[in-house]
């Protein structure tokens, strides 16, 4: 037969069972939350992944646009060049001047000489976020400008313009931080200039 000190050893013994398990669940419950914690993390890590393998197909795609416009640019000049040539040649010549090669020469060469930008491309971010593939070379020539005067512009209104390779290192950077847990998605676009990399 159990007496009262068999109960009060047998609480005690209970007892002791509920702390240990008590402390099992909070460690549980810790790990829990941390493997949550870094499920998050790479979920964000891998959301940025895709948006970077997205713009850098953009990039290469406007890029390709570039050397095409290049190509025709390069065409159009020579073939301009060539005509200037000729016909400022015959027409000085038609008016007996003597140095009708050299007029001819000199209008080819205002035409071959004459340098329009090509190949910059930026991506620019504005303050909700909205990321945006520029080709900076051509908003120039649309818009008689240089490049530099386009890129100030962007900044002017708001965007954040950085050059594709900044782009890599500025997400290489988030990533870094978002899994050591310095960063989390969303970034506002504050902090994500304070990823740039000096010299950008």
């Amino acid at each position: 037969m159990e007496t009262i000190a068999d109960f009060i050893r047998l609480i005690k013994v209970m007892r002791s069972e509920l702390r240990q398990e008590a402390i099992v669940l909070e460690k549980l419950a810790v790990a829990f939350a941390e493997g949550a914690i870094k499920l998050i993390r790479h979920d964000q890590v891998a959301h940025l992944r895709i948006i970077k393998s997205r713009i850098m197909q953009e990039v290469e795609s406007v890029k390709r646009m570039e050397s095409a416009a290049q190509m025709g640019s390069t065409k159009g000049a020579l073939l301009g060049g060539g005509i200037a040539f000729t016909l400022g040649s015959l027409f000085a010549a038609a008016r007996g001047r003597k140095d009708a090669f050299n007029i001819g020469a000199i209008l080819a060469q205002s035409i071959l000489t004459k340098t329009v930008p090509f190949g910059t491309v930026h991506i620019a971010i504005g303050k909700g976020g909205l990321l945006e593939v520029v080709s900076v070379s051509r908003l120039a020539r649309e818009s008689s400008r240089s490049e530099s005067e386009v890129v100030a512009i962007f900044r002017n209104n708001g965007y954040l313009s950085m050059t594709p390779e900044a782009f890599a290192q500025v997400l290489n950077k988030v990533e870094r931080g978002i899994l050591d847990g310095s960063l989390s998605l969303p970034i506002n676009i504050d902090r994500l200039t304070k990823q740039i990399p000096e010299g950008y």
